[in-house]
């Protein structure tokens, strides 16, 4: 395939990664938010496996929209976003966490029990989208300074 088709198959995949996973979070977020206390008389069990799911879905698209963000330098290609060597460097270990902590946290699992394996792979997925956050933040304010300084370039001759 030509280059401009396959960079365009990555915006795509990148886009589709991006909005959904952040789309379904929020979906989640405000399902949690809107949900009824439970009844007085229960014990709340049905209303903490809700709370329980409902963050384990919020990790885990989190975690698909930090993969979209990511795709790029995990694969090798130009970036549109224009992230320096140490950001895509931030966001190449971001993926490793995710996809390396699956791996690890299968171990983890199999080594004593499943749901620790699960446990430790959230706690790197979270990991992991703290960091592509903290990088998105690090390259706008990149854009930020740039912009204010060719702003205040063009108003101080």
């Amino acid at each position: 395939m030509p280059s401009r088709t396959i960079s365009a198959l990555l915006a795509a995949v990148r886009v589709v990664f991006v909005v959904a996973g952040l789309g379904i979070a929020v979906a989640t977020v405000l399902q949690l938010a809107s949900m009824p206390p439970p009844p007085p008389e229960s014990d709340g069990f049905a209303h903490g496996m809700a709370g329980l799911i409902g963050g384990v879905i919020i990790v885990l698209t989190l975690g698909l929209a930090a993969v979209g963000v990511s795709l790029p330098s995990l694969l090798g290609r130009e970036d549109r976003l224009g992230f320096n060597p140490w950001q895509r460097f931030a966001l190449k270990g971001a993926g490793v966490l995710i996809g390396g902590g699956l791996v690890a946290g299968l171990a983890v699992g199999l080594l004593t029990e499943l749901q620790f394996g699960v446990i430790f792979w959230l706690g790197l997925v979270f990991l992991a989208t703290g960091v592509v956050c903290a990088t998105l933040v690090w390259r706008l304010s990149e854009a930020l300074v740039r912009l204010l300084a060719r702003v205040a370039g063009e108003t101080n001759p």
